[in-house]
């Protein structure tokens, strides 16, 4: 993954506004009537396909494997958060935003750190 400011920046972005869409979304479709784990399964098909309209227009600028895994797996990581607290009680769209904005942020840390973990074991297996 990219370290220059530019692509980092971008790669928040991205993160950010899928987190915030799927969530928003998240909380609107499901509700307390909700199973909790039918919920968290459509959710997560809610968050791939939602976070894909964020990712496509981000990769022309940013690059499409640098930005499609971390966006979709936030896509996914926001639809089950979301749509299973959503089934537990009624979640405000300002909550609902923010934890998508947490996912979001923490996705893309994870994915950060689990590529640097990543490329230092690939430097000693192939040196």
């Amino acid at each position: 993954m990219e370290t220059r400011p530019y692509f980092v920046f971008g790669d928040l972005l991205a993160n950010v506004l899928a987190g915030m869409l799927v969530a928003l979304v998240s909380c609107l479709i499901f509700g307390p009537s909700w199973n909790m784990f039918i919920a968290m399964i459509f959710g997560m098909a809610i968050g791939m396909v939602l976070s894909m309209f964020v990712a496509f227009p981000m990769a022309a600028f940013f690059g499409a494997m640098e930005v499609m895994v971390p966006v979709m797996t936030t896509g996914m990581v926001t639809g089950m958060v979301v749509s299973m607290s959503a089934a537990m009680g009624p979640v405000a769209a300002g909550r609902a935003v923010w934890l998508g904005v947490l996912c979001g942020v923490g996705t893309l840390t994870a994915c950060y750190v689990a590529n640097a973990f990543i490329r230092g074991r690939a430097s000693r297996w192939t040196s």
